[in-house]
């Protein structure tokens, strides 16, 4: 695994999570206010950045279905290669570029946001931000657990990192990873460019499943992190930052 990619510590996981719980709602709010091409273009840019292989399995067989003319690319380097697509879709890829990049805050961040919110709605850009932080949930957790796999487990655990803490983190998710390895094998069988129903539905599925990992342990930060960090955050690579929800 590459030095570079983003994982969590044990700090850093039990904030981002109760993060997570903040946004959880527009997890399934965003399907059915948003056409599966934006969805999927928000979650390839941000693993653009990310490069989670379990994300990249996914969501590129759910941009394909979708419709997106070139998954790959939006993949790789966060572009899509239409412009058609693009004029229509190019604000949520730079979104999802800049939130995965800047680990969602900063000055770049916060304006395309509001460029969203005044184009498309609030509501819209509620739901933007929502997957972002869906897919960085995705990508954060899928690196950790190859970190695990591949590095640690192998004698080459990442610097910073904690070997009761990965542990304990591959016995959680190690079973929602597997499933989405299968379900991402399974979509590789369906046609491109498939109804709208069915990535909206997906889209529901895939979130109401991700949040039944997702909040207790989300549940166990809220309880945690008062007594542990206090005012601190740390980000994914072992810096600190202000708590910002």
């Amino acid at each position: 695994m590459s030095a570079d990619k983003k994982i969590w510590t044990w700090q850093g996981s039990l904030q981002d999570h109760v993060r997570f719980l903040v946004h959880l709602p527009f997890f399934f709010v965003a399907p059915l206010l948003m056409p599966p091409k934006a969805v999927e273009t928000i979650h390839l840019s941000v693993n653009s950045i990310n490069k989670c292989p379990f994300c990249t399995g996914l969501h590129c067989e759910i941009g394909r279905m979708a419709g997106l003319k070139d998954v790959t690319a939006v993949n790789e380097c966060g572009k899509l290669v239409s412009q058609e697509e693009n004029n229509e879709f190019g604000i949520f890829s730079q979104y999802g570029s800049a939130f995965g990049k800047y680990n969602g805050r900063g000055e770049v961040v916060d304006e395309l946001y509001q460029m969203i919110a005044n184009e498309k709605g609030v509501m819209i850009a509620r739901s933007v931000q929502g997957l972002a932080y869906f897919l960085t949930w995705g990508s954060m957790s899928g690196n950790t657990l190859v970190s695990f796999y591949r590095g640690t487990l192998r004698g080459n655990m990442k610097e910073g990192s904690n070997l009761v803490f990965e542990l304990l983190f591959a016995l959680y998710y190690s079973v929602l990873f597997a499933v989405i390895t299968a379900v991402s094998k399974i979509l590789s069988y369906f046609p491109s460019s498939v109804p709208s129903i069915v990535n909206i539905l997906l889209g529901l599925v895939l979130a109401f499943t991700a949040s039944l990992w997702i909040i207790p342990y989300s549940l166990l930060g809220l309880i945690v992190t008062p007594f542990l960090l206090q005012n601190v955050q740390y980000d994914p690579l072992g810096g600190e930052y202000e708590a910002v929800v």
